[in-house]
């Protein structure tokens, strides 16, 4: 399951932060690697683990590119229809206008499949939730998914998804085949790494394409928001 994540376009000097801790930690970090993006949360709700506008506009100041993941219950395939694609769809592109990610620009959202789902649930309930979430978002932002390689392989022959992010659990169903297949955009990599100071835990990502190709974005002072 991703948590407060960090993906950079190589494997070194990849660090995080608990949101509470900003401003002698961003500093250093944009000093050390001027390339990364923070994975943050979209969720039905507010809660502790989402992202606030005046987190979007301190990492952006920082120069960070910002990468939300849309994450309620993803635990067990009753999370997964049409319906509720539809809703966590309204609801991600509820916080999109509240932290100010920018529409109509190519940025990205992501949607997590966190479990190991066979072909069948796949093929069904998965499959119907993101043809749900399509429609409902209208190419207004590009979409992402998070989870095992045979999701993001069937989501992407489906043409639903643009940006496919691997999870770390390579025993999951084609996951070591879709990693050598090259399709990825970003992977997630072991292990996860606790933040020293708070004990934060967070994970560590690598991206394979361009960073203009992930869809990550920035807000100013105002609230307005454009690609990173």
């Amino acid at each position: 399951m991703p948590r407060t994540s960090l993906t950079a376009a190589r494997p070194r000097n990849k660090t995080s932060r608990p949101r509470s801790d900003p401003h002698d930690w961003s500093r250093k970090q944009q000093r050390t690697n001027r390339r990364c993006q923070f994975i943050r949360y979209y969720a039905r709700s507010a809660r502790p683990k989402t992202i606030i506008p005046e987190e979007a506009k301190l990492l952006s100041r920082q120069g960070f590119g910002i990468l939300p993941i849309f994450q309620d219950s993803s635990r067990h395939i009753s999370n997964f229809s049409s319906s509720i694609g539809t809703a966590n769809a309204k609801s991600a592109m509820g916080f999109a206008k509240r932290v100010g990610q920018p529409k109509d620009r190519g940025s990205t959202i992501f949607f997590a499949v966190d479990l190991d789902y066979p072909a069948t649930q796949i093929d069904g309930p998965i499959l119907a939730y993101f043809h749900a979430i399509k429609e409902e978002i209208n190419g207004t932002f590009v979409i992402g998914a998070y989870g095992s390689g045979a999701v993001l392989s069937k989501l992407l022959a489906e043409g639903l998804i643009t940006v496919p992010w691997i999870s770390m659990s390579r025993l999951f169903l084609g996951t070591e085949q879709f990693f050598y297949s090259n399709r990825w955009s970003m992977r997630q990599v072991p292990p996860e790494v606790a933040h020293g100071p708070s004990g934060v835990g967070y994970d560590r990502n690598i991206v394979r394409v361009p960073r203009r190709e992930i869809g990550a974005f920035q807000v100013d002072e105002s609230g307005k928001g454009s690609l990173a």
